[in-house]
């Protein structure tokens, strides 16, 4: 599925994009999708210096200017001698988050700054929208009435990097909703599954390792892989409620599952009368994991603010997108936030175009002083961590009030977000 582009001023003859101090493979990606995707748009040849670049107005009818942030001298003069020579858009490329954090003045709305590592697409789209106060598509996609739905969800917890804290999310969320007096499955799709180690569930063949052997028989059957599905699965009491789990299988086993074998165990999951499926996952783009956020009505995608797991997840959010799932609800969950670091929550959504939906703090020794003696955070109702587990699970279904979730009509998260952008 490709991206639809729409631009507030309307163009009709075409347009012409000039460059100026940008990276050789930036400029490569440029054009390969204008090429691909833009065929009214003409990419010009690349100038070496702001002060050239006025020229092209007039020497090549530009109407568009890409150019380096690094070009820039003088912030306030570049900005007003190119909008003087009549430039209808101007975007500045940021190598690094530095130039959001020192805040450099935009003459809005006829200049944007973008981050190079952006995904090609929504610089585009950005590129041939003539109002930076435009709204742009964003990777979250909540549909309104899928949102409303109470049950008979598949919900995928994915990160693209691993260490971000997905399988503890996950076992907290499920455990919230279980509170609620949902019949909950969880899942353990991960290559190397930590789901049973952190119930503390004894190691044993049961699991995915007896469903992926079952699949591997030529002559296996609907019902008797249903059969098998129900034997595998493990019933564990959380805080006086109870959680279905299918632990993850031995490594060679979980590598072993293909688009096939995975849509299999997941049709057969199916027939049982779970409320909500919840699903974890190993970080790499394998066929496990494409069949897994295909079939997903909801996708958590966790991040930190640790660039290099963002950077890893614009190639997932890329290839979602092309899922064409129109119905299936996004979410993005930053966990392990610290305030003291003052990381530039706002300019971290504008980079995944992606709107942040909670925001976990970070209490790792925390958290992992309960895992070591066999505890969820969960089971400790009184941890403050539990209002934002109460807030992912929140999204799933809509049944904790404010109170629980920490939040006082609705206000709490947005004040964090903005004081973490004021830091």
């Amino acid at each position: 599925m490709t991206a639809e582009y729409k631009a507030d001023t309307p163009v009709s003859t075409g347009m012409t994009v000039v460059t100026c101090g940008l990276e050789p493979s930036f400029l490569r990606a440029l054009h390969e999708h204008i090429e691909n995707y833009l065929p009214f748009v003409k990419l010009s040849s690349a100038y070496d210096s702001v002060d050239n670049l006025s020229a092209a107005v007039d020497d090549v009818e530009a109407d568009v200017a890409l150019l380096s942030l690094d070009q820039v001298t003088n912030a306030a003069k570049d900005q007003d001698e190119l909008i003087e020579a009549g430039f209808k858009k101007i975007i500045l490329v940021t190598k690094g988050l530095d130039p959001f954090h020192t805040r450099v003045p935009l003459r809005e709305p006829y200049v944007e700054m973008m981050y190079e590592r952006t995904p090609m697409r929504i610089i585009a789209e950005r590129m041939v929208t003539f109002e930076s106060s435009a709204p742009s598509r964003l990777y979250t996609n909540v549909h309104p009435e899928n949102e409303q739905t109470e049950t008979g969800k598949n919900i995928l917890f994915y990160s693209a990097k691993g260490g971000v804290g997905k399988t503890t999310v996950c076992l907290n969320t499920a455990v919230q909703l279980s509170q609620k007096g949902y019949r909950i499955l969880v899942i353990d799709f991960a290559t190397f599954g930590s789901v049973g180690l952190q119930l503390q569930l004894p190691r044993q063949e049961r699991g995915l390792s007896d469903i992926i052997g079952a699949l591997e028989q030529p002559s296996i059957g609907t019902e008797e892989l249903n059969q098998v599905i129900q034997s595998a699965v493990t019933s564990v009491e959380v805080h006086g409620h109870s959680i279905d789990v299918l632990t993850a299988g031995s490594a060679m086993k979980m590598t072993s599952l293909d688009l096939k074998k995975t849509d299999a165990i997941l049709e057969g999951i199916q027939d049982s009368q779970y409320d909500f499926i919840l699903m974890d996952t190993s970080s790499d783009l394998t066929e496990k994991n494409i069949a897994l956020m295909s079939s997903s009505t909801d996708i958590m995608f966790l991040t930190t603010t640790d660039l290099a797991a963002n950077w890893a997840l614009l190639a997932a959010l890329d290839l979602v997108d092309t899922l064409n799932k129109p119905m299936q609800n996004r979410y993005l969950i930053l966990n392990h936030y610290q305030d003291a670091l003052g990381f530039p929550v706002p300019e971290l959504e504008s980079i995944l175009s992606m709107n942040i939906s909670v925001v976990i703090p970070d209490k790792y020794e925390q958290i992992q002083g309960y895992a070591n003696r066999g505890i969820l955070i969960a089971e400790k109702s009184n941890l403050k961590l539990n209002r934002h587990y109460r807030q992912v699970a929140h999204l799933i279904s809509p049944v904790f009030t404010a109170k629980e979730r920490g939040e006082r009509g609705g206000k709490k998260r947005q004040k964090q977000k903005k004081g973490a952008a004021q830091t």
